[in-house]
C-alpha cells in the first residue's frame, strides 16, 4: 500500500467501513480493507458469521491466513446494529436470478433496508454488486432515501464499483486488479478514489456516471458469455469436421488480436446470469437483443449437448459412471449454477448409474437425493466404474489415477 495514499484518505475523513455480504466478493474485500482500517464485516447468515470470527470459511472463499489477519483488526456480525457507527458501506450481495431467469434483487434490497436503516449524514455508501445499468439510481437510491429520511448528494454519497473478483484465480488478485468506479456527484467520486487507491495498487478508472459504471460491468461479462458461445457452435462445426475444436483454437490463438476462448460450460453466478440482467432490463426500453439471447441459449443448451453424447456412448448397456467435480469451475468449491451438478441430476433422472466424486466441495449444501449419489470416502475409488467422466479438472485429481474399464473422458472429449 502507498503509505502516502493512506494519510491522504485518513486526512480527508476517517473511514471506517462495513462491508455488507462476505461472499464470494465481500470477503477478500473485507480482509483487504482490514488491513488498513478497522471495518465491520455484516452477513445475515448467524451461522457464516459465527464461523468466520473463528476463522473458518466453509465456502472458501478467502485465505484463512488472510481472515484469521482480518479479526485481528476487524469484526464480523450479523447484527445489524453493529454497522451503525460506520460512516462508508460497501454492499456485495450476491444479484441472482429467478427460475423464470428474472433479476433476484432482494438480496440487494434487504442490504439497501439495512444500511438506510443505520444511515447518517456525512456517510457513503458504495455497491459493488452486478446490476442492470440504471438499478443504483432506480431502486437502491430510493430505498436509501426513504429508510434514512436523507437526501442523495446533501446529506450522503452514493458510488459504484463493480466487483471483478475471479473466484479461485491468484494472478488476478484484488489489489492489483483495476477498478471501475464512479459517484453521485464530483465529490463522492473523488472521496471513493482516495478510498480504493488507499488499498489498490492498480490503475482507477473514473466512470462519467454510476449508469456508466453499471454497463460497463455488464458489458465485460455479457462479451464473455457470447465469446464462449461462439467457441461452443464453433466446436459442434468442428465436431461434424472430424477435427479438434482445441487444437483448432490453439493454432488461431497464434495470431495477435485472436480471443483464445474455448469451448466449455457456463455456470456461477456471474457470467451465466449476468445477460438476463441486461436482457430484461433492454426489454424494458422496448428492445430485444438478439445476439445476446442467443448466445445465452447456446450455452444453456450445451448442457444437453453433453448430457446426450454421454446418453449414446451409453446406449443400452447397463454401465456404471464415475463423474469428477461438480463444482462450476477448476479448483474452487463454488457450486452455485454448476452445470456439472445439473449433468449429474439428469443423467440420474434417466436412470442412469452414476456416482460422482468432488473432494472440494461441501456436499451438504446439495439436496438429499444428489448428495446420495457423491462419495464420501476416497476408498470406494477403488471399485470398478464402465465409464469415468472428468467433467471438471481440478488439479488434486492429478494425484487419482481413476479409469474406466470401457472409457475415460474429459468434459472436452464430450462438447
Amino acid at each position: 500500500m502507498n503509505k502516502n495514499k493512506n494519510e491522504d484518505i485518513q486526512q480527508f475523513f476517517i473511514p471506517k467501513i462495513a462491508v455488507l455480504g462476505l461472499g464470494y466478493v465481500g470477503l477478500p474485500l473485507f480482509c483487504l480493507f482490514s488491513k488498513h482500517y478497522h471495518c465491520v464485516g455484516f452477513d445475515s447468515d448467524n451461522e457464516r458469521t459465527t464461523l468466520l470470527s473463528r476463522g473458518i470459511d466453509a465456502k472458501r472463499c478467502e485465505k484463512e491466513e488472510n481472515i484469521n489477519a482480518a479479526i485481528r483488526n476487524s469484526i464480523i456480525v450479523s447484527n445489524s446494529n453493529a454497522i451503525r457507527d460506520c460512516n462508508v458501506f460497501v454492499i456485495c450481495v450476491p444479484t441472482g436470478v429467478t427460475s423464470s431467469h428474472e433479476p433476484d434483487l432482494f438480496p440487494l434490497k434487504s442490504a439497501c433496508f439495512v444500511v438506510g436503516s443505520n444511515l447518517k449524514k456525512g456517510d457513503l455508501v458504495i455497491f459493488e454488486s452486478t446490476v442492470f445499468p440504471g438499478a443504483t439510481d432506480e431502486i437502491c437510491i430510493p430505498i436509501l432515501e426513504e429508510y434514512s429520511g436523507l437526501t442523495l448528494n446533501i446529506d450522503f454519497g452514493v458510488g459504484y464499483s463493480p466487483e471483478r473478483i475471479n473466484v479461485g484465480e491468484e494472478i488476478h488478485h484484488l489489489s492489483i486488479t483495476p477498478k471501475i468506479i464512479s459517484g453521485s456527484s464530483s465529490e463522492v467520486l473523488n472521496k471513493i478514489e482516495k478510498l480504493y487507491s488507499s488499498i489498490i495498487s492498480a490503475p482507477l478508472c473514473r466512470a462519467s456516471s454510476i449508469k456508466v459504471a453499471e454497463a460497463a460491468k455488464m458489458y465485460e461479462n455479457v462479451q464473455r458469455d457470447t465469446l464462449i458461445a461462439l467457441a461452443n457452435e464453433f466446436s459442434l462445426y468442428c465436431g461434424k469436421e472430424r477435427i479438434d475444436s482445441f487444437e483448432v483454437t490453439r493454432c488461431a490463438s497464434t495470431k495477435w488480436n485472436f480471443a483464445s476462448i474455448y469451448p466449455g460450460l457456463v455456470g456461477g453466478h456471474c457470467i451465466g446470469i449476468d445477460p438476463y440482467y441486461l436482457i430484461e432490463r433492454a426489454k424494458s426500453k422496448s428492445l430485444d437483443l438478439p445476439l445476446v439471447s442467443t448466445a445465452r441459449c447456446i450455452n444453456e443448451n450445451e448442457t444437453f449437448i453433453v448430457i446426450k453424447k454421454i446418453s449414446d456412448l451409453i446406449g443400452d448397456k447397463d454401465c456404471s459412471i464415475l463423474i469428477l467435480g461438480a463444482s462450476y469451475k477448476a479448483n474452487i468449491s463454488d457450486i452455485r449454477n454448476s452445470k456439472s451438478i445439473e449433468i449429474i441430476k439428469r443423467l440420474h433422472d434417466q436412470g442412469v448409474t452414476i456416482m460422482a466424486f468432488d473432494p472440494i466441495i461441501d456436499t451438504s449444501l446439495l439436496s438429499p437425493e444428489i448428495e446420495s449419489l457423491f462419495i464420501k470416502d476416497q476408498s470406494e475409488l477403488i471399485q470398478r466404474y464402465d465409464i469415468v467422466i472428468k467433467l471438471v479438472n481440478h488439479s488434486i485429481f492429478d494425484k487419482f489415477n481413476i479409469r474406466g474399464t470401457i472409457s475415460t473422458l474429459e468434459l472436452k472429449d464430450l462438447i
